[in-house]
């Protein structure tokens, strides 16, 4: 993945991100999604109900795992080993 590209995929999204947001950038469904946020898979924050995620770190995130995302080896970065 070149870093030129990364940059423009998230170069239309918000400093911080919405799930919503994560929903369309990465194509996941509603449950995996909340289930990799509240396993600590993608880095972000929960305040009380709202989930704060910051661009920089999901991009940082993309980058060290873009082998793995590419590959579509999901199993390797989602949350099936972890408690």
């Amino acid at each position: 993945m070149d870093p030129k590209y990364l940059e423009a995929l998230f170069a239309k999204y918000p400093e911080l991100l919405s799930p919503q947001d994560l929903e369309e950038l990465f194509g996941l469904s509603r449950n995996t999604l909340y289930r990799w946020l509240q396993n600590g898979v993608i880095p972000a924050y929960q305040v009380e109900k709202t989930w704060l995620i910051a661009r920089d770190q999901v991009k940082d995130w993309v980058w060290k795992n873009r082998k793995t995302l590419r590959k579509g080896q999901t199993s390797e970065v989602n949350d099936e080993d972890q408690p």
